[in-house]
C-alpha cells in the first residue's frame, strides 16, 4: 500500500451530509469527458430513482477532506456502480480502487451476484482500472441527440396522444429490442414518472409506440422508447420519432446508452440523430470474486 493509499479513509455515505456530497461529485465531474453538476434535489432523486444504497457507498476523505465518492446500487441479485469520483488533486493515487474494492465487497455482502457499471470510451485509465479489477465489457452503448437547429422533419399523419407513463409502462414491458441500461429500466422509470410526460402513436388504429420524455429547460431528453414487434421497426418508429420531434421543434432530442445492437438505432440516424457519447457497459461476475 503507498503512503497516499495509507491516508485514504472510507466511510459509508449515509454519514456524510448530502451538500458534501453533492460538493464532491460536482468537484470531482467538472471537467470529466461529460461534465456534470447537480443540486442537492437532483442528487437526493437519483438516489431513489436508481436505488442507491447510501449505506453501501462510499466517501473517501483524508484528515482534512472529502477527495472522492462511489455509489452503489441495488437490486435484488444484481448490483451497479452509479458513479465513482475523485477530485482532480487526488487523482492517480489509488482512491477509485480503493473505493471500488470496498462496494465490491459491499456487493457481496448485499448478496449481489453480478456488478454492472459503464465507462466512457475514451476514458482509458478508468477501463483498465475496472479491467485489473475483473470486469468484462459486455456491450456498447451510445447517446444519441438531434441538434435543436436540425432540418426539420416532415410531419406525419398520425399524432402523438398524451397517456399515463405507468400505464405505457405496464403495456411496453416487451416492447424493447435490447435489454434496458439500468437508468432506463422498468423499476427506474416508475420511481420517474411523476416527472415524466407519455406519449402513444396509434398506427393502423392499434397502440403500436409509445416514448416518455422528461424536459428541463430547453431540452428534451427521451427516457425510453417502446415499439410493438409485431408491427415492426422502422415505420412505426419513425412516424413516433418524427411527431415527437415536430411537437418540440426548434430544441435537442436526446436519448442516453442505447444498446449499440438495438435496432433503434437505425431510425435515429435515419432521423438525423448523432452520436455525442459512447460507453462501454462492463460487468463482473461476484460469484468468482475472492
Amino acid at each position: 500500500m503507498s503512503e497516499a493509499e495509507a491516508e485514504i479513509r472510507l466511510v459509508p455515505a449515509d454519514r456524510v451530509a448530502l451538500s458534501q456530497r453533492v460538493a464532491i461529485m460536482n468537484a470531482a465531474y467538472a471537467d470529466y469527458y461529460v461534465p456534470t453538476r447537480v443540486t442537492q434535489e437532483q442528487m437526493a432523486s437519483l438516489d431513489r430513482f436508481y436505488d442507491v444504497d447510501v449505506t453501501r457507498s462510499v466517501v473517501a476523505h483524508t484528515r482534512w477532506e472529502c477527495i472522492g465518492m462511489a455509489l452503489l446500487a441495488l437490486r435484488g441479485t444484481r448490483a451497479w456502480v452509479s458513479g465513482v469520483g475523485v477530485v482532480p488533486a487526488w487523482r492517480r493515487r489509488g482512491v477509485a480502487r480503493t473505493m471500488m474494492l470496498r462496494l465490491i465487497a459491499e456487493a457481496v455482502q448485499a448478496g449481489a451476484r453480478t456488478m454492472f457499471l459503464e465507462v466512457i470510451v475514451e476514458n482509458e485509465p478508468a477501463r483498465r482500472l475496472y479491467n485489473a479489477l475483473g470486469f468484462q465489457a459486455v456491450r456498447e452503448l451510445l447517446t444519441w441527440q438531434r441538434p435543436a437547429g436540425a432540418d426539420p422533419l416532415p410531419i406525419p399523419l398520425e399524432r402523438l396522444t398524451l397517456a399515463p407513463p405507468l400505464e405505457l409502462l405496464a403495456n411496453g414491458e416487451g416492447w424493447h429490442d435490447q435489454r434496458p441500461c439500468w437508468q432506463r429500466e422498468t423499476a427506474t422509470l416508475r420511481r420517474m414518472a411523476d416527472r415524466l410526460t407519455g406519449y402513444r402513436l396509434d398506427w393502423r388504429g392499434e397502440p403500436t409506440a409509445y416514448c416518455l420524455v422528461n424536459t428541463h429547460d430547453e431540452t428534451v431528453s427521451l427516457t425510453d422508447v417502446g415499439i410493438n414487434p409485431d408491427a415492426g421497426l422502422l415505420m412505426p418508429g419513425r412516424l413516433l420519432l418524427q411527431a415527437l420531434a415536430a411537437s418540440y421543434y426548434g430544441r435537442p432530442i436526446s436519448i442516453m446508452n442505447v444498446p449499440a445492437d438495438d435496432a433503434l438505432n437505425r431510425v435515429l440516424a435515419a432521423l438525423g440523430f448523432l452520436v455525442t457519447v459512447r460507453q462501454v457497459e462492463m460487468a463482473l461476475d461476484l460469484d468468482a470474486t475472492p
